[in-house]
């Protein structure tokens, strides 16, 4: 019985929704921005105080109404809001566009976004100028190009091979900052058997091999090889890195 009163009283408050709406008062201009200045992470009673009563007041929700905008918070254990949201199910995309913030912001994304930000912009000397395609030539013992693949900030790459053939090619790529993280997701730190010797010790600060990828931690970052039709490559790659980190 008390599930049926439920239901039906939140029927009831559907039914009704554009009278809240109107109960609330103000327009949707201003408490949009008023609703943009909250973050992620503002404690129930901030929120409260910045956007006034709201419309629905639950535990793990709080909800304003300016038509035709609907403020939604999602509050996590301890009262903060996690996630923040402007409902847009009745907007147009030209009254979405013109609003004041992002439909949906969330802690999470915030950090991330921040962390983004953040993050050292690298000038890096591009991949295929680390190691020239004269110079891979010559460590290869056959004539190769070097053909590029940059994303600034976050890596500079480069394949080389020769014009006619498929093989040998060397892929080379340094990955800014996924040093560490690369070392602990192949498992290699700690976890080598005492004696056990690889070919690619004294490549840099750490190196090991994932498949066909030769992973190099050099200082924080990440330097990687893919051989294919390559002899001897233990003595290439290192050749390789050492050119390359003479530049970077």
């Amino acid at each position: 019985m008390k599930t049926i009163v439920t239901r039906v009283f939140a029927l009831a408050f559907v039914a009704n929704w554009p009278a809240a709406y109107a109960a609330v008062g103000g327009t949707p201009t201003a408490d949009a921005a008023k609703w943009c200045d909250a973050k992620p992470g503002a404690t129930r009673e901030q929120l409260l105080a910045l956007m006034g009563k709201p419309v629905t007041a639950l535990d793990t929700q709080l909800i304003w109404a300016a038509p035709p905008l609907r403020f939604v918070a999602f509050l996590d254990a301890s009262a903060t809001a996690k996630q923040l949201e402007i409902s847009t199910y009745n907007l147009s995309e030209s009254q979405i566009a013109a609003l004041p913030c992002k439909p949906v912001r969330s802690h999470r994304a915030i950090t991330l976004e921040a962390a983004a930000a953040a993050k050292k912009l690298h000038g890096s000397t591009p991949a295929c100028q680390l190691v020239t395609s004269a110079e891979m030539s010559i460590i290869l013992g056959t004539k190769v190009v070097g053909k590029p693949d940059d994303r600034p900030g976050d890596f500079t790459g480069c394949t080389y091979q020769p014009t006619s053939a498929s093989f040998p090619s060397v892929e080379l790529k340094l990955t800014w900052g996924d040093g560490a993280a690369a070392m602990q997701g192949i498992g290699i730190a700690g976890k080598r058997e005492p004696g056990l010797v690889s070919p690619y010790d004294g490549i840099g600060d750490q190196a090991g091999t994932a498949g066909p990828l030769l992973l190099i931690r050099t200082g924080d970052d990440l330097m990687t090889m893919v051989f294919n039709g390559v002899i001897g490559t233990p003595a290439k790659a290192k050749r390789i890195y050492d050119t390359a980190k003479a530049r970077m």
